[in-house]
């Protein structure tokens, strides 16, 4: 066998298996490098994602951090500031017993009942009871005690004294019927009216005719004027509709009760206010 042939038959062949070989362990090499490459991307998105969510959640907390700073801030300025009224409300009212001074006097509890909070309301108001003046001492004490009368409930329950088809189904609703004190007895009779008429409906619950002391009505809350009926907000609506026009119908057509939301949470109540102006 010649050198050519031998070179050509065995040789060659070989090389291009080696070659062959060659080229697919770098094919192979260069996708196990691509491979490692993409999972090193994908490995560092990750963890830029979750460098991303921990800066969110840091600056989120620092948000928190400094809101609750803040309003630390503000409830502390705010207790201060009323925690400086208070004193200088204190020092007016003892001031004005000191010097005797029945005007300056009249002045400290006008204020009182409008703007003071309890608990410092009654205690000033007793301050006033127990050193003011000779009027001084009497207004306040009635005040006081209209203001405890409210307080407890204190109210006549409407009995039943005659009989009335019924304008609605009135079950065990209870309903509070309040008149201010400064309407004058007009205001009184006309909420005996309307527990008369639901009681001769049939109504079975508690129902109380009841006085709001101008003091109270004088603070904020209150404020009453003209005539009110108070509910909660959802399955109450009907019902206080119902009693609208049971306490329209009553009084007649020179009266017009008006609905609100009650900012107080009871349930099967109403209360309706009878303050008129005129």
């Amino acid at each position: 066998m010649k050198l050519g042939e031998a070179i050509q038959k065995q040789v060659i062949p070989v090389v291009s298996v080696i070659t062959a070989f060659l080229v697919a362990w770098v094919n192979f090499q260069a996708q196990t490098n691509q491979k490692l490459i993409e999972k090193q991307e994908e490995l560092a998105q990750v963890r830029q994602q979750e460098i991303r969510e921990q800066q969110e959640a840091l600056q989120l907390k620092l948000q928190q951090i400094d809101s609750e700073i803040k309003l630390s801030r503000e409830e502390r300025e705010e207790r201060e500031s009323n925690q400086e009224f208070n004193l200088k409300i204190y020092e007016i009212v003892t001031r004005s017993i000191e010097e005797r001074n029945t005007q300056k006097q009249e002045a400290a509890k006008a204020f009182i009942v409008v703007m003071v909070e309890e608990p410092l309301r009654t205690s000033l108001l007793n301050v006033l009871k127990q050193g003011g003046d000779e009027s001084i001492r009497a207004n306040v004490s009635k005040i006081l005690q209209s203001e405890e009368s409210f307080k407890s409930g204190t109210g006549a329950v409407v009995q039943k004294t005659y009989d009335a088809v019924a304008s609605y189904a009135w079950r065990d609703w209870d309903f509070d019927l309040f008149y201010c004190a400064a309407s004058g007895p007009q205001a009184k009779l006309q909420a005996e009216k309307i527990g008369d008429r639901l009681k001769a409906e049939g109504a079975e619950g508690r129902i109380r005719v009841r006085e709001l002391p101008e003091s109270l009505n004088a603070k904020a809350g209150y404020r009453i004027s003209g005539y009110h009926i108070r509910y909660n907000e959802g399955n109450e609506l009907d019902t206080a509709q119902a009693l609208k026009r049971l306490a329209d119908t009553t009084l007649g057509e020179q009266t017009s009760f008006e609905l609100s939301v009650s900012n107080q949470k009871t349930s099967w109540y109403l209360s309706a206010f009878v303050c008129p102006t005129s």
